[in-house]
Protein backbone atom coordinates (compact mmCIF):
# COMPACT_ATOMS: atom_id res chain seq x y z
CA UNK A 1 0.00 0.00 0.00
CA UNK A 2 2.80 2.42 0.85
CA UNK A 3 4.53 1.66 -2.44
CA UNK A 4 1.33 2.46 -4.31
CA UNK A 5 1.00 5.81 -2.51
CA UNK A 6 4.62 6.69 -3.25
CA UNK A 7 4.09 5.96 -6.95
CA UNK A 8 1.00 8.18 -6.95
CA UNK A 9 2.92 10.98 -5.22
CA UNK A 10 5.68 10.84 -7.85
CA UNK A 11 3.37 10.52 -10.85
CA UNK A 12 3.85 14.15 -11.90
CA UNK A 13 0.30 15.33 -11.28
CA UNK A 14 1.05 18.97 -10.79
CA UNK A 15 -0.36 22.33 -11.72
CA UNK A 16 0.40 21.90 -15.43
CA UNK A 17 -1.54 18.66 -15.65
CA UNK A 18 -4.47 20.15 -13.78
CA UNK A 19 -4.47 23.28 -15.93
CA UNK A 20 -4.34 21.34 -19.19
CA UNK A 21 -7.18 19.09 -18.01
CA UNK A 22 -9.33 22.11 -17.20
CA UNK A 23 -8.52 23.77 -20.53
CA UNK A 24 -9.33 20.61 -22.50
CA UNK A 25 -12.55 20.11 -20.53
CA UNK A 26 -13.71 23.66 -21.25
CA UNK A 27 -12.69 23.33 -24.89
CA UNK A 28 -14.57 20.04 -25.23
CA UNK A 29 -17.72 21.45 -23.61
CA UNK A 30 -17.66 24.56 -25.79
CA UNK A 31 -17.14 22.55 -28.99
CA UNK A 32 -19.97 20.17 -28.04
CA UNK A 33 -22.36 23.03 -27.30
CA UNK A 34 -21.28 24.75 -30.53
CA UNK A 35 -21.89 21.59 -32.53
CA UNK A 36 -25.38 21.21 -31.08
CA UNK A 37 -26.11 24.89 -31.77
CA UNK A 38 -24.89 24.41 -35.36
CA UNK A 39 -27.15 21.37 -35.67
CA UNK A 40 -30.02 23.53 -34.45
CA UNK A 41 -29.31 26.19 -37.10
CA UNK A 42 -28.61 23.80 -39.99
CA UNK A 43 -31.84 21.85 -39.58
CA UNK A 44 -33.83 24.92 -38.46
CA UNK A 45 -34.98 23.26 -35.26
CA UNK A 46 -36.16 24.76 -32.00
CA UNK A 47 -34.47 22.64 -29.35
CA UNK A 48 -36.45 24.07 -26.47
CA UNK A 49 -39.80 23.55 -28.19
CA UNK A 50 -38.97 20.00 -29.27
CA UNK A 51 -37.62 18.90 -25.89
CA UNK A 52 -39.70 20.82 -23.36
CA UNK A 53 -43.01 21.72 -24.96
CA UNK A 54 -43.50 18.75 -27.30
CA UNK A 55 -41.60 16.33 -25.00
CA UNK A 56 -40.07 14.61 -28.02
CA UNK A 57 -38.14 11.76 -26.42
CA UNK A 58 -36.70 10.51 -29.72
CA UNK A 59 -35.27 13.94 -30.45
CA UNK A 60 -33.69 14.06 -26.98
CA UNK A 61 -32.11 10.65 -27.51
CA UNK A 62 -30.79 11.75 -30.92
CA UNK A 63 -29.26 14.94 -29.47
CA UNK A 64 -27.76 12.92 -26.60
CA UNK A 65 -26.23 10.46 -29.06
CA UNK A 66 -24.84 13.32 -31.11
CA UNK A 67 -23.28 14.85 -27.98
CA UNK A 68 -21.73 11.50 -27.00
CA UNK A 69 -20.34 11.03 -30.51
CA UNK A 70 -18.75 14.49 -30.46
CA UNK A 71 -17.34 13.76 -26.99
CA UNK A 72 -15.77 10.49 -28.18
CA UNK A 73 -14.20 12.23 -31.16
CA UNK A 74 -12.85 15.04 -28.99
CA UNK A 75 -11.54 12.61 -26.38
CA UNK A 76 -9.69 10.52 -28.91
CA UNK A 77 -8.26 13.65 -30.51
CA UNK A 78 -6.99 14.95 -27.19
CA UNK A 79 -5.44 11.60 -26.25
CA UNK A 80 -3.60 11.21 -29.56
Amino acid sequence: MILFLQERANSGLGFESLASTIVYALLGISITVGAIAALNVIFKLDLHKELVEDQNIAFGVAIGGFAIAIAIILGSTILS
